[in-house]
């Protein structure tokens, strides 16, 4: 016998495999004396072979092979994460859920899953309004008594869209209002400004934001004199349509303009949608900035290269009525067949019994 290896070769042998794989092994064999070693069950994590001990928990391996769902947020109808362990995943032995304390066989396989990020659920809720209300989008000076029909997240109670309905007849009085779209505007906005204040004659700018962010001047002294300046979107998108636009793009439009109102002293409490393209979800999204839709009932298409003086004027006199809002524009482009025609408007419009007002917010 060999005096430098007092043990057999076999039992050599045995033990250099036995190291071997406990050194493989994410539960630690163990040799006591010279008994024999645990014994080995054979598995497969995350698609690859691995030896543990037998009596080695799901929870053991685990821990062992870093083997831990990454969890599923929930969002809110705008985005924003509610929740961001509401699905937590899970880890599943041959494809099925089972307890974290059960001992793995051989041939089992563990495998994960990882949570699934997702929306809240949403419902729908109807809601009798108190009093009367004007309509959202507004179309007229009227009002009405309103249904407000919603489909509102479950968990955050955000509206995804809202509509409103009215009931009844609407109710309108002698009042006529002016509105004015696409500015501010070099030379047509401070001419219709001047003429406004000269005839004190109330009227709502629509203001597009990059505009009034690069005019600002502009829209402080809308402000000043009393006007009523509303939200017209930051880039009067048209292609898509408004209505047509993305979740996030549609909530940018309206918040990055009530940002610089904001900043320039304005209230802004109103958005008029670009080409009065609208739906239920643009009217949720203005609600939740604290907006509610104006569109109008009369447009004389002052926007057109053809339009003139005489036709302007001829298209709002023939067709104002009380309770009509009529839309005008000071910017976009050459207004000057607008502030032409606006003191004619004016005089006109008075002329019937009708009192110009501001759009209320």
């Amino acid at each position: 016998m060999n005096r430098m290896n007092p043990w057999p070769s076999s039992w050599a042998l045995f033990r250099a495999t036995a190291v071997a794989l406990a050194a493989a092994v994410a539960v630690p064999l163990t040799v006591t004396g010279l008994g024999n070693p645990p014994p080995i069950v054979s598995i497969r994590v995350a698609g690859e072979y691995r030896y543990v001990e037998e009596g080695t928990t799901l929870r053991q391996v685990m821990r062992a092979f870093g083997q831990h769902p990454k969890p599923g947020t929930l969002f809110d109808v705008d985005g924003r994460a509610i929740d961001r362990r509401a699905d937590p995943g899970e880890v599943l032995v041959n494809g099925y859920a089972v307890p974290r304390t059960t001992a793995l066989s051989t041939g089992d396989e563990v495998t994960v899953v990882d949570g699934v990020g997702r929306p809240e659920a949403t419902r729908r809720v109807t809601t009798r309004l108190k009093g009367r209300q004007p309509g959202d989008p507004q179309y007229f000076l009227g009002t009405s008594r309103m249904i407000q029909v919603a489909n509102e997240g479950v968990v955050s109670g955000k509206a995804v869209t809202v509509v409103y309905r009215p009931i009844g007849k609407p109710r309108h009085r002698p009042t006529v209002a002016l509105t004015f779209d696409d500015g501010p505007w070099p030379w047509s906005t401070m001419r219709i400004l001047h003429i406004l204040k000269r005839f004190r004659a109330p009227a709502t700018f629509f203001v597009i934001g990059r505009q009034a962010n690069r005019y600002r001047w502009m829209v402080r002294r809308e402000i000043e004199a009393g006007m009523t300046v509303g939200n017209h979107s930051w880039g009067h998108p048209l292609k898509p349509e408004f209505a047509r636009l993305g979740p996030r793009r549609l909530h940018q439009e309206m918040a990055w303009t009530n940002h610089v109102l904001e900043k320039l002293g304005g209230d802004p409490k109103l958005m008029r949608p670009p080409g009065g393209s609208w739906n239920g979800r643009v009217v949720g999204t203005a609600q939740r900035l604290g907006l509610r839709l104006v569109n109008w009932n009369i447009d004389p298409h002052d926007w057109s290269a053809s339009a003139t003086r005489r036709s302007i004027l001829h298209n709002v006199l023939a067709n104002v009525r009380p309770g009509s809002i009529v839309l005008l524009h000071d910017g976009g482009g050459d207004q000057s067949a607008t502030v032409r025609a606006l003191p004619f408007i004016i005089r006109g419009i008075r002329r019937m019994g009708l009192r110009l007002v501001a759009v209320l917010a």
